[in-house]
């Protein structure tokens, strides 16, 4: 279990073999950051640091060579604001 940071709810981590990515995770538009859209993807993401700064280095040198992300997963359209 852990908690969303948006409303504090406690909901289970993501489970990759009963999940489906695409409905829980969506690239930031820059696609370097990932943005949860339920409780179970943004607590995920809290829980497991996925947009640790290192990793966003990372990603961002995957995308230099076409690496990242992947052209299947969803990106989000438009930068919000509080992204």
């Amino acid at each position: 279990m852990a908690v969303d940071p948006q409303d504090g709810a406690s909901v289970p981590l993501f489970h990759p073999r009963q999940d489906d990515w695409r409905d829980h995770f969506v690239w930031s538009v820059d696609g370097l950051r990932l943005l949860g859209q339920t409780p179970v993807g943004r607590a995920t993401i809290e829980a497991l640091e996925m947009n640790h700064e290192r990793t966003i280095n990372i990603r961002a040198e995957d995308m230099k060579v076409r690496r990242h992300p992947p052209e299947v997963d969803p990106r989000q359209e438009i930068e919000a604001s509080d992204q």
